[in-house]
């Protein structure tokens, strides 16, 4: 077996999984379950989850991978509004003082 590819988080593995099933590619995941148990950052061979393939399949396994990231990779850009307004901070501070909690909110002026 030989080593492909690290996802980034579980969703992104569980889509890899589905496309290799979709294909017939015979995969291992190194720490699939126990991958999850330990939160924090990830470490290859302690809590990474890696996927691995056949020798044979990976030249396949590969180009499928790379047809995913560059298919996903470029529709995932979307407009964020990253600053709060003066209104927005004010009504938030007084949030925390009066009911300790905070609630952002992302306006969109049109």
């Amino acid at each position: 077996m030989k080593k492909l590819y690290k996802p980034e988080n579980e969703m992104e593995l569980s889509l890899i999984k589905s496309i290799f099933d979709g294909e017939g590619i015979h995969y291992h995941i190194l720490n699939d379950h126990f991958g999850s148990l330990h939160i924090g950052p990830q470490i290859d061979f302690y809590n990474a989850r890696i996927l691995m393939v056949h020798e044979s399949q990976y030249a396949k396994a590969k180009d499928l991978i790379a047809y995913y990231i560059n298919n996903t990779r470029e529709e995932i850009t979307v407009p964020f509004k990253s600053q709060y307004s003066i209104a927005d901070k004010i009504r938030m501070i007084i949030e925390v003082i009066l009911f300790g909690w905070i609630v952002p909110r992302n306006r969109i002026n049109k």
